[in-house]
């Protein structure tokens, strides 16, 4: 075999061992993204299989091309996989790639000092020292790309927080536009390289040794591009999160202000009715002095009956806690499903009435529209203190299963409109975090268990 055809084959080698040791970063780039790991391992072999394929076809084809079947490729396989959220697999797909060819240009610096203090500095006729120092620049600069394409799964990573969020189809285009700006940008220099290289018969990077420090600095400046691009989509669904949860919180207050007007209202017809008690007594008192006793029990009777009764079925300890179980058993009575409490407000301890209030109507609202859909609905609610601890606890029938967001551990919502709606739970954990303390969903076959904890020292 002569010498040249062993460059050749330690060159296929090298490329091909640095494939597998690319292929496993992409298996950890998608680890955070999907919810078995398994997945992202099949993923990582597909890339393999997909990029050692095209590397070896006996034809030449365009690095863009290439790229852009290893994107589809790798994106159906992600798909397959997990048939969930898929802008965010279009988007992943491409981030991976141009990071795997940031990682490519930015190693052609250093692959001109790594050859040059390697076979290149070999002035020697032994040609078999020559091709060991060669094989040790190829191993060198498998370990560099992969270094570098490492850093910037890292930096990513970090930077992308929100792994597990769905991505609309507007969000991706927002997000793919500086993409496509550098694909056309790496197009452009490839197809411009390879005008020169037929022209003149040289790589351009031989005349001209700037080239390789331009497509650096592109690829860095695309890096940059793309951790911005991902930090300002955080920032911005950040902002959508922030401004629904005040707007369900601004809701929540409203809805326990009606609460606290209703007892208001109560308390004003107690007061009446205090000021009328006495004249009634004179009345019965009158009547029965003069032994008019049937008079006085025809009185006593219609007095009863247009006695106002106040609709509060709930006894908790606490006028706002009354209101939100009265109101919610109402609303469960209506629907057909059966509502039992035991709820006590804690005796002691300083904690506003508000956040429990907001805790409990959203809890019986989930409970009753997930019970409305079973076949014997039910909801149960209790609360005590333990110590320093204070627990809520929500039962419902439920004849679904729960489904878990990875990111938040809680149930996604069921609604059609995703992005206004789940951030129910979300707000009650948040006030529970505030207590430090904490909520907690589980189901035990048709039945699901809402919990949340408070710590209420005093």
């Amino acid at each position: 075999m002569n010498m040249e055809r062993m460059w050749d084959i330690a060159s296929t080698i090298s490329a091909i061992a640095g494939l597998f040791v690319s292929a496993i970063l992409v298996a950890r780039f998608y680890v955070p993204y999907m919810i078995k790991k398994r997945s992202a391992v099949l993923i990582g072999a597909l890339f393999f299989v997909v990029m050692t394929v095209l590397y070896l076809i006996p034809f030449s084809m365009s690095g863009v091309v290439a790229y852009i079947i290893g994107i589809i490729a790798v994106c159906l396989i992600s798909l397959l996989c997990e048939r969930r959220n898929l802008p965010q697999k279009v988007f992943l797909s491409m981030t991976i790639y141009m990071f795997l060819w940031i990682a490519q240009v930015i190693s052609a610096l250093p692959w001109k000092l790594i050859s040059g203090l390697t076979y290149m500095r070999e002035t020697t006729d032994d040609p078999g020292k020559q091709y060991v120092w060669f094989i040790v620049a190829l191993v060198l600069l498998v370990a560099v790309e992969n270094a570098l394409l490492f850093l910037e799964i890292f930096i990513s990573e970090k930077v992308y927080a929100r792994k597990n969020e769905r991505m609309e189809w507007r969000e991706l285009t927002l997000l793919a536009s500086p993409y496509v700006a550098v694909i056309a940008g790496y197009w452009i220099s490839s197809f411009l390289s390879d005008v020169y290289v037929n022209t003149s018969g040289e790589y351009v990077w031989n005349n001209y040794p700037v080239y390789d420090g331009i497509r650096a600095l592109f690829g860095v400046i695309a890096f940059l591009a793309a951790i911005t691009v991902m930090y300002s989509y955080q920032r911005m669904k950040q902002s959508q999160e922030d401004a629904l949860q005040n707007a369900l919180v601004s809701k929540q207050v409203e809805e326990l202000s009606g609460h606290v007007h209703t007892i208001e209202a109560l308390y004003s017809d107690i007061r009446g009715i205090r000021h009328d008690i006495n004249n009634h007594i004179m009345v019965l008192g009158n009547l029965l002095d003069k032994g008019e006793t049937e008079e006085a029990a025809k009185y006593l009777n219609d007095w009863q009956n247009g006695f106002p009764m106040p609709e509060i079925n709930a006894k908790t300890g606490n006028p706002v806690t009354d209101i939100v179980i009265s109101e919610k058993m109402r609303e469960a009575e209506e629907a057909g499903i059966s509502f039992t409490q035991n709820f006590h407000y804690p005796s002691s301890g300083k904690v506003e009435s508000i956040d429990i209030g907001v805790i409990l109507n959203n809890a019986l609202s989930n409970a009753i529209r997930a019970a409305s859909e079973s076949k014997d609905p039910y909801v149960e609610v209790k609360a005590w203190k333990n110590n320093n601890a204070y627990l809520i606890q929500v039962k419902n029938s439920f004849a679904g299963k729960l489904v878990l967001d990875p990111q938040t551990e809680l149930p996604e919502t069921s609604k059609d409109d995703k992005e206004s709606h789940g951030y129910g739970l979300m707000n009650m954990k948040r006030i529970t975090e505030k207590y430090y303390g904490t909520i907690q969903l589980e189901q035990r076959e048709d039945m699901v268990i809402f919990t949340a904890l408070m710590m209420i020292p005093g």
